[in-house]
């Protein structure tokens, strides 16, 4: 069995006695664009897909649809978005390729704990 440690877990807890699991996230920029740095995000092991703004998608230089091409749905209601495969991304020092889901409503800057996820 694996262990995964998430040494900064207390940041986003209501209390020390509540550890949640957070890591550091980066959407590795193309060419000449820069990486989009997230910092902590709280990790959801029962998401499908990563997360990420479109505004995130288009400023790291990925070439993601002009218009949304599917629609992202929770218990909040649901959002436009396109699902991009084999996305560079660095989790906690960590180089992988991952299908990422651009969400196309662009309503905030950084989402909430719930709505960037990690699978």
């Amino acid at each position: 069995m694996k262990t995964v440690h998430f040494p900064n877990s207390a940041s986003l807890a209501p209390t020390f006695t509540t550890p949640r699991p957070e890591g550091h996230l980066v959407l590795i920029g193309l060419g000449s664009h820069s990486d989009h740095v997230f910092g902590y995000v709280l990790i959801d092991s029962g998401a499908d897909y990563v997360v990420l703004s479109e505004h995130s998608g288009l400023g790291a230089g990925i070439a993601l649809p002009p218009k949304p091409t599917t629609t992202l749905s929770g218990v909040g209601g649901s959002v436009p978005a396109a699902l991009m495969r084999g996305i560079d991304l660095e989790f906690q020092g960590f180089h992988l390729k991952a299908d990422v889901m651009f969400d196309y409503s662009n309503t905030v800057d950084r989402y909430s704990a719930g709505r960037e996820s990690w699978r």
